[in-house]
């Protein structure tokens, strides 16, 4: 049916605006939908048309009941994209149960198509109740509420309990670009602002740099760190960089925002982050200034002359302008309280500027962190990441020298090879580190199969943070949204929290089995890693054990496998222990009430009866006369030979053991 829509053809469609497909303002991102199609609809069907207007390019996974349906365009890609069936009836029709979510979305996502995951966030019992607090409901508000509670793209997954496994270890970043043109001595020149940052580990880089009129220090970041999704400002980038756009970039996705409203300049950007509260977890005390919260990264990114954090610094207004961007854009796709919250920031330099730093030949060597400049043209030259013929790794350099066990040391290898140490003393130290090891062939053997069986941990933390911050609790959509599979999800949070201490524990393994030899290594680099700094001043490894062993005797891992549900043993945490006792405490005082009301009635049959938010209606059975019935009883309910009721006293402890249910 939706191919017959005459609004909706190529040529006649219009955006939210009503701008005409050729405007040179059209937005693609949306979809103007006439009203008298909308109230000729049916109420679901209405609400997926609201929604798909809103984001004409995405891909929307609709919840009903217990399966994601696809509807009109949307179901002509699951057919074609994954293999779904149309379902009978005059629309395009496809779906999937709710479970299949995260293989379904992720081959979407790889081919570069944008999804939407809507979620029912009513009951039907819900949506009645609400129903009956309206003077007069219409047929619209009779259908339960549904509300987009994730935007997934190629640039933003970060593999939630619903999304499943990542399917690859390198890192896809989000690049977001703000550009100036500058005359230089050489004609013309560029300074950009940058932002970039792989989701799925949740660190920020940014970064203003003057570049040449080649783009060189463009070029090679792209290459360093390849972007799987790039983020500008409509009309701001020049001419050469559309070309690197359109060269090197042809493969990655590219989205255009509008300048202010979107693509947010640096005042604006520093406004969001201190009316947002992002950072308030990491607050020293209640009395802290909301300014003094930014992580020390962006602080320095902002004028000293203001206390409060909300001018830019000199020479990073670009920089801050592209993390609007990019915040903007976390925001759309909702991860942005549990990205920024990490307070996971660096500032990024590229690295002939850090060359150019070290003050000329006399100290060049004297740097310990020295490296060389491989730039985009010659990484491509040389095939240190990619090969020449399919762009894949095949016969690459990275290909031949990686032999890393975890994930997290395969990212680590690629940023090595991009810029290698050309420092005499650090390349000693590294080669002093391979001799130690090579001294030591058993323990090196037995610390290769312990490292094989490390999880992914710099994606689990970012994982786990996710899960835990009280921030996207609040009043993210997630929160309300009504899932059947939840007790599958609630395991495999579990699950994955498990990992990351067994990972840890492996880890301390690890620091046990080089014990014996660590003192006599002569890399530095090595005695870091391997020595814990609370017994050795050369040691960097913090000493796990007491939060280990914490962790360990706080719940029943078993128990919480199999169950999804953490319950922590008594004493572990005051704070859920007080709320236990409060919500003990006000079920005492409800059955404490029932007794009293059971005497006043002079009847023994009473008993409370309900679910969820509507416990604790007191049930009066009709032999009791209307006279003998207080009148502080408020009627709730009925059914065949019983009266449902209510009192202060009931809704005062009821809503006070709810709250220690929260807390809880």
């Amino acid at each position: 049916d939706h191919e017959k829509l005459d609004w909706l053809q190529d040529g006649k469609r219009k955006d939210a605006q009503r701008k005409r497909q050729a405007d040179e303002n059209y937005d693609p991102t949306t979809l103007y939908v006439p009203d008298d199609f909308l109230n000729r609809t049916t109420p679901g069907m209405r609400r997926w048309w609201q929604l798909k207007s809103e984001m004409f390019d995405a891909v929307l996974f609709y919840k009903v009941g217990k399966f994601y349906e696809l509807y009109h365009m949307d179901a002509v890609i699951g057919v074609n994209e994954l293999g779904l069936t149309f379902m009978k009836g005059t629309w395009a029709h496809s779906g999937f149960p709710e479970i299949g979510f995260g293989r379904f979305s992720d081959v979407l996502v790889q081919k570069g198509y944008k999804v939407a995951r809507v979620e029912q966030t009513e009951t039907p019992d819900m949506m009645e109740a609400r129903c009956k607090t309206l003077a007069r409901p219409t047929k619209f508000d009779r259908v339960v509420k549904r509300e987009v509670c994730r935007i997934i793209t190629r640039g933003t997954q970060t593999y939630s309990v619903l999304d499943g496994a990542p399917s690859e270890t390198q890192s896809k970043y989000l690049l977001s670009i703000k550009e100036k043109s500058e005359e230089d001595s050489t004609g013309h020149g560029h300074i950009y602002g940058v932002c970039f940052i792989d989701t799925s580990v949740g660190r920020f880089h940014i970064g203003q740099f003057q570049d040449d009129r080649h783009c060189s220090r463009l070029r090679t970041l792209v290459a360093h760190y390849s972007p799987a999704q790039v983020l500008f400002e409509k009309g701001n980038p020049s001419a050469e960089t559309i070309k690197i756009f359109k060269a090197i970039l042809s493969s990655t996705l590219q989205e255009g925002l509008n300048a202010g409203s979107q693509f947010w300049d640096a005042q604006k950007t520093l406004k969001v982050l201190a009316e947002e509260d992002y950072f308030k977890e990491s607050k020293v005390s209640a009395d802290d200034e909301k300014g003094s919260v930014l992580p020390l990264t962006l602080k320095a990114m902002t004028s000293e002359c203001d206390a409060l954090s909300l001018t830019p610094k000199t020479g990073y207004e670009l920089a801050l302008s592209a993390l609007g961007g990019c915040m903007f854009y976390l925001k759309k796709c909702l991860v942005d309280q549990e990205l920024l919250s990490m307070g996971n920031f660096e500032e990024y330099v590229p690295v002939d500027v850090e060359m150019e730093q070290a003050g000329g030949a006399s100290c060049f060597f004297a740097q310990t962190r020295q490296r060389m400049v491989l730039d985009g043209v010659t990484l491509a030259n040389l095939e240190i990441l990619q090969n020449s013929s399919t762009a894949g790794p095949e016969g690459t350099l990275l290909e031949r020298l990686d032999t890393c066990c975890t994930p997290f040391g395969k990212r680590l290898l690629k940023q090595w090879l991009c810029a290698p140490l050309c420092n005499p003393s650090s390349i000693g130290d590294r080669l002093d580190a391979l001799e130690d090891l090579m001294g030591a062939p058993s323990q090196a053997t037995e610390v290769t199969d312990l490292l094989k069986k490390l999880p992914d941990l710099e994606r689990l933390l970012s994982k786990i943070h996710s899960m835990g911050t009280p921030l996207k609790g609040q009043d993210h959509p997630d929160s309300r949204a009504i899932l059947y599979e939840e007790v599958i999800y609630s395991k495999r949070k579990i699950a994955d929290f498990l990992a990351a201490l067994e990972g840890f524990k492996t880890m301390k393994e690890i620091l046990s089995i080089m014990d014996p030899v660590a003192e006599g290594f002569r890399s530095k680099l090595m005695r870091q890693v391997v020595l814990l700094k609370t017994e050795n001043e050369d040691g960097l490894f913090p000493d796990l054990s007491p939060e280990l062993k914490r962790w360990d005797t706080a719940f029943d891992h078993q128990k919480a496998r199999t169950t999804g549900v953490i319950t922590p043993k008594a004493g572990f945490d005051p704070e859920y222990d007080q709320a236990l006792n409060g919500v003990k405490d006000c079920e005492k005082g409800l059955q404490e009430y029932l007794d009293r009301q059971k005497k006043r009635l002079g009847c023994k049959n009473l008993s409370y009866w309900g679910t969820g938010r509507n416990r604790y209606q007191m049930e009066v059975p009709d032999s009791v006369s209307e006279r003998s019935v207080p009148e502080e009883y408020e009627v709730r309910s009925t059914k065949k030979g019983w009266k449902r009721y209510s009192t202060k006293e009931i809704e005062r402890l009821f809503s006070e053991m709810q709250s220690w249910e929260d807390k809880r």
